[in-house]
């Protein structure tokens, strides 16, 4: 049980608001009761009985439970009232009225103060005192606040006595039902299935007998939870991997005419297989640095999809974790753990084992193979599309602003595209340098067959 702080100068008195209503009951069964208020460091006046005109002795008692300890005596005949301490100094007496002023009090004066006037006709009167700090201004902070959740504003003071707690939003009272009293300086304001319209500025007004204080603060509610928000940024991040994907699949074919892959030379099928078989087929002719790239290529692009479609079923699972399960996002899942394992086994043979490929026979098993890497693009594109688009429904029940992935997409697809930049720059290079050396074969060529016709033509005419 808390007490006040004991001085020499005072007695120990308990000062818990509690502990005063026996008193007070007490008190108020043996007479009338006035209540005062005061200030710490104040001073307060106790007066005394009103209905008595002529004042022959006066005696100041302060009650504590069934005992009583005397304050001050003054009878008429002598000079001075007999202050007993630790009133000492700190109590003035007025013997035309009989009333009583202390100063500089202290939350250990706190109680019930008994007055007697001329003891024999019985006059006295009662009074309650309770000395008070002021309360200092609440500190109001909240829990972390997203839409549908259960979520709770708190006003916390740190000093003085609080007797009551009134919350307000947008300047208007909220029901006294809505605020809950956690101790004696702590409230709460509990907001249940938050919702956008919780959004505001709420106040909480703290008071006691003597003082009030009021503290505001502005809520917003958050419409995507940390995990949505990590699910967002995931599923970003993968379609920007996907579009890199689709962009090494489609360029090759939107090259010059002199470097297109003809579907001829791809096998009639322009995707990852065919681009390395032509590679291959290509790297007989003109050395094997150009096929070389080409699988390289291949590789790349499919395991970006493999990582594409790894980080939109994460995205899918972080979802569903907080929003449950749903078939529109459970057949996209499916059909990405296939994307994976096809792309991840693509990927893996083209970088160690490529020969593999040309053992293929099943054309069934290459279209597999061959459609992989696309279909996985469209996979990603479509089931992140359905998700961000989902996750900015949820972003909207909430009035913060949406998550900013401008700088994780930029950097994501400048990092992603950066290896097959190199790639194709590679390539070209490579093409230039081998045409060049063609020529050169070419051109030597001729100079070799015009010098043999000549000789030729100067051995005939000898």
């Amino acid at each position: 049980m808390p007490t006040c702080s004991v001085s020499p100068d005072h007695l120990p008195f308990p000062c818990h608001p509690g502990l005063l209503l026996p008193l007070q009951e007490a008190a108020e069964a043996m007479g009338p009761l006035e209540r005062k208020t005061a200030a710490v460091g104040s001073s307060v006046l106790l007066p005394g009985p009103d209905n008595v005109t002529h004042i022959y002795s006066t005696r100041w008692e302060r009650l504590n439970g069934t005992s009583s300890r005397t304050i001050l005596q003054y009878y008429s005949g002598s000079h001075s009232p007999t202050i007993h301490p630790p009133y000492a100094g700190r109590a003035i007496f007025h013997p035309s009225n009989g009333s009583l002023l202390l100063e500089d009090v202290h939350e250990s004066d706190s109680g019930i103060y008994k007055v007697t006037v001329n003891v024999g006709e019985r006059e006295n009167l009662q009074i309650l005192l309770e000395v008070l700090k002021p309360v200092s201004r609440p500190r109001l902070w909240t829990s972390v606040l997203v839409a549908r959740a259960t979520g709770k504003v708190l006003c916390d003071v740190a000093e003085g006595r609080v007797d009551t707690v009134a919350w307000k939003k947008d300047g208007q009272p909220l029901p006294p039902d809505r605020g809950f009293r956690l101790s004696e300086s702590l409230s709460v304001l509990y907001l249940r299935s938050v919702k956008k319209s919780d959004c505001g500025c709420y106040s909480c007004n703290a008071s006691n007998g003597i003082s009030w204080q009021e503290t505001s603060l502005n809520i917003t509610i958050a419409g995507l939870s940390p995990p949505l928000q990590d699910a967002l940024r995931l599923a970003v991040v993968a379609l920007v991997f996907a579009a890199i994907s689709g962009w090494g699949l489609i360029f090759p074919v939107c090259q010059s005419e002199k470097l297109r892959i003809s579907e001829s030379a791809a096998g009639g099928q322009l995707n990852p297989i065919s681009l390395l078989w032509w590679g291959r087929a290509r790297s007989v002719a003109v050395g094997r640095a150009g096929g070389e790239l080409w699988r390289w290529l291949s590789a790349y692009t499919c395991g970006l999809v493999c990582i594409a479609s790894v980080l939109a079923g994460t995205a899918g699972i972080l979802w569903m974790r907080e929003e449950g399960p749903s078939i529109a996002i459970i057949l996209p899942e499916i059909a990405l753990t296939y994307v994976v394992v096809v792309n991840l086994l693509v990927s893996a043979t083209v970088t160690f084992q490529p020969t593999k490929f040309t053992q293929l026979k099943s054309k069934t098993a290459q279209r597999t193979l061959g459609y992989a890497a696309p279909g996985g693009v469209v996979s990603v594109v479509l089931t992140t599309s359905v998700l961000i688009k989902n996750i900015h429904h949820r972003h909207e029940e909430g009035c913060t602003e949406f998550v900013d992935v401008t700088t994780l997409t930029v950097s994501t697809a400048a990092v992603s595209a950066l290896p097959l930049l190199a790639i194709f720059l590679c390539y070209h290079t490579t093409q230039g340098w081998l045409k060049e050396r063609d020529a050169g074969c070419v051109d030597k060529e001729r100079a070799f067959e015009m010098s043999r016709c000549s000789s030729k033509d100067a051995s005939s005419t000898q």
